[in-house]
């Protein structure tokens, strides 16, 4: 009896790193295991963990066959030569060799994509954006991540840098420092002296701490400027925005529609549908193993 494909989904953020076991269609199987990236360690402690991640994973995939092992990294990355370059949340292993070191200590097939291409992929082919031919996505987590998907292709770009937004200028710095896990923090720290986390300041939030509101509300019109001049660029049929800070969507959605909707060119604004991403925590690891599903 034939065994069922399946691929080891990897997604290696600045926050934590999640794997799963995915079948075709982006059935999740087993239950997805997740360390701590802890970024203050050694490169290649940080890469000896994933490892072990991986091979754990692995050890519960034994009644499949297993394709491969797809990863999505926070970025930029040159994924001819499978390597991180100079990434902000991941300092310890800029310029590092990842797919190679994988390979050899896995002797298995690796395949790499930027982690904010692979949850907007998973998201185009099997979630909020399943419907349309065009997504563009936002990934808001530890920093921010952007990615277009034409027809279940990734937008790569020339260099494998499309959708870097990260470093746009915005305000008195770059769009990263306004919207993003590490943006709610700094800002908040900014107002009030006190350095929480962005849960942390959700709660206060929605308690109706002033200062916690105007850090959403700042956050919110960070991100309908990102949003404004994306679609007005892009013009996609839909747009879904991931990563762990839409749990707190309820503190900023509202608005920053709103908003953006008030900067795109009129028929955009009117056609143009803003989702919440439907795979949840699952998703990056999902559109990583879709590597190996979604060959074009």
């Amino acid at each position: 009896m034939k065994r069922e494909q399946v691929a080891i989904g990897v997604d290696i953020g600045g926050t934590k790193i999640r794997a799963g076991i995915v079948g075709a269609g982006g059935v999740v199987y087993d239950v997805p295991r997740t360390i701590p990236t802890c970024t203050e360690l050694p490169g290649e402690e940080i890469v000896q963990r994933l490892i072990a991640l991986i091979k754990e994973t692995l050890s519960h995939a034994g009644d499949y066959e297993v394709l491969g092992i797809g990863v999505g990294c926070t970025g930029p990355l040159d994924l001819r030569k499978g390597m991180l370059l100079e990434v902000e949340n991941l300092p310890t292993l800029n310029n590092y060799p990842l797919l190679q070191v994988l390979e050899e200590a896995l002797q298995m097939k690796v395949k790499m994509e930027n982690d904010a291409n692979a949850l907007i992929l998973a998201e185009a082919l099997w979630g909020a954006g399943k419907d349309a031919d065009t997504v563009l996505g936002f990934t808001l987590g530890t920093g921010i991540g952007c990615a277009l998907i034409n027809h279940g292709t990734v937008w790569q770009g020339k260099n494998d840098c499309a959708g870097e937004i990260w470093t746009a200028p915005y305000r008195d710095g770059i769009l990263e420092e306004y919207v993003s896990g590490n943006a709610v923090t700094r800002l908040y720290e900014q107002h009030t002296g006190k350095h929480l986390s962005g849960t942390e300041i959700a709660a206060l939030a929605i308690a109706g701490e002033e200062a916690a509101k105007q850090v959403w509300d700042e956050f919110a019109q960070a991100l309908a400027y990102a949003l404004s001049w994306t679609v007005n660029m892009l013009d996609p049929q839909m747009v879904v925005i991931g990563g762990s800070i839409i749990k707190s969507a309820n503190l900023f959605w509202e608005q920053a529609d709103t908003s953006f909707r008030r900067y795109v060119c009129r028929s955009v604004a009117d056609s143009v549908s803003l989702k919440p991403a439907a795979l949840g925590d699952n998703a990056g690891f999902i559109g990583a193993a879709a590597l190996f599903f979604n060959e074009r």
